[in-house]
């Protein structure tokens, strides 16, 4: 019997956490590369570089990839004859995803419940925990960081067991086009058969990890593949992993991953930790200016002639406001007739950035799912708002409401945090600072690179 100390294992996920966040896969910078090499089109060789810009920066600054630093999932894989010694392992890991959301100044996402207590937990705990006992006398972590932009696209369905493989992958294609473009492509789709509902799922995300995947198993990727690239031109790639399941079932799960899948894995045994190695052998990354015009916040007029596909660089003072702010905000006004500021010709940024370093205006920074506030965004216009920043498509009634009231929706890429940071040239707190990342912020912005949706 092997003792492995519970105070390696806190050490080990701590790393992971740190790992993951900041460094972008070897393997997967390499598809962006050669997408970025062989595209032809101006528009989205210039997105694939900013991928490949902010990938790089991230890992000189040690700063995430993303702001939204996501929810920890740590899968175990523990060894029959080995022993923890020291602690308790939920304990262990729980501090070590603490600690490092803390150290590294980390965004912390997580809420106390689901329904009943949305408060923050404040340090991103808990973690999701899943454990095999498998043979050997080692432990195996795999750690993956999930953003909720990607994750809440993701899904599942129960297929009759008679189900063509084609059937399976309209399917899959029919999630892909729901995500559009709010869940930050191109994607890395993972995909999990078998089992229950709950064990497809699981799959689903164990797949973005380095597999041993079987000849059926390639062959249904290969044959997958294929069949996305006729319709989509923004599928990173495909991960698949598949179990035994009842007669009478075929689950299967979709999870959509932005163009980071941000995942770390190491092996402890009784004196070490291994960790898989997977660093990015960055490369000089040259793209032609897009030659976009510069235009103040003030300049409302300039931006009302604006049409749908053009872009621009921004300049001046705008304001964050996400889920949380903007349910406050309509609260407030509902019950007492206030807004904690002036929102006549103001425009409204979705975002929740990462912490600030003592070093930093801003932590990492980017656009959240706009979507989500379509519920406010008539109210939000009768308070005077001129424009919304935010990714992907907005339902039907807000983009009514948008056209109506002669207002516009600029959208920003996401998934190029540290990038969008350094546009950033102040940022004040000006109300509901309890929110923390959700908190209402003027921010003063130089060329924030935008396009008109709306």
């Amino acid at each position: 019997m092997t003792n492995i100390s519970i105070n390696k294992i806190e050490e080990a996920v701590y790393n992971l956490c740190v790992t993951a966040n900041t460094n972008y896969p070897d393997n997967l910078y390499n598809i962006v590369y050669d997408k970025f090499v062989h595209c032809s089109n101006i528009t989205e060789k210039y997105k694939l570089a900013n991928i490949l810009l902010n990938a790089k920066l991230a890992n000189e600054k040690r700063r995430p990839l993303c702001q939204d630093t996501g929810q920890v999932l740590v899968f175990i894989e523990l060894g029959q004859d080995c022993q923890i010694v020291d602690g308790s392992l939920k304990t262990a890991i729980n501090k070590a995803v603490r600690r490092a959301y803390t150290d590294n100044y980390y965004r912390k996402s997580v809420v106390h419940n689901a329904i009943f207590n949305r408060e923050n937990t404040l340090d991103n705990t808990p973690a999701i925990i899943y454990t095999d006992i498998v043979d050997g006398e080692t432990i195996k972590i795999d750690l993956l960081v999930k953003g909720a932009g990607s994750e809440n696209y993701s899904t599942l369905k129960t297929f009759s067991p008679s189900a063509k493989n084609t059937e399976l992958f309209e399917y899959i294609s029919q999630v892909i086009e729901a995500a559009g473009e709010k869940s930050c492509p191109p994607y890395v789709i993972g995909i999990g058969a078998g089992g229950t509902i709950e064990s497809a799922a699981l799959l689903s995300k164990k797949s973005f990890f380095t597999v041993d995947n079987s000849q059926e198993e390639l062959t249904f990727i290969k044959e997958l593949k294929a069949y996305l690239n006729k319709s989509f031109d923004n599928i990173l790639d495909v991960k698949f992993l598949s179990t035994a399941t009842h007669i009478a079932s075929l689950p299967l799960a979709v999870t959509i991953s932005c163009h980071s899948t941000r995942h770390a894995s190491c092996i402890l045994s009784s004196d070490n930790i291994v960790y898989t190695k997977n660093i990015a052998e960055f490369k000089e990354i040259s793209c032609d200016s897009l030659n976009i015009p510069e235009i103040m916040t003030s300049d409302l007029e300039k931006m009302r002639l604006l049409k749908a596909g053009d872009k621009f660089l921004l300049t001046g003072d705008i304001y964050t406001a996400r889920d949380a702010a903007h349910r406050k905000m309509y609260n407030e006004f509902v019950s007492k007739g206030l807004l904690p500021c002036d929102l006549k010709n103001k425009i409204v940024f979705y975002a929740g950035p990462c912490p600030a370093t003592p070093s930093e205006i801003i932590g990492p920074v980017g656009p959240t799912t706009s979507a989500r506030m379509d519920a406010y965004t008539d109210f939000m216009l009768k308070q005077g708002v001129f424009a919304f920043i935010g990714k992907g498509e907005r339902e039907e009634n807000a983009v009514s409401s948008i056209v109506d009231n002669n207002a516009k929706y600029f959208t920003l890429q996401g998934g190029i945090a540290c990038l969008l940071a350094n546009c950033v040239k102040n940022n004040d707190v000006i109300a509901y600072d309890e929110l923390g990342t959700e908190a209402i912020r003027k921010l003063y912005v130089e060329k924030l690179p935008l396009t008109v949706n709306i």
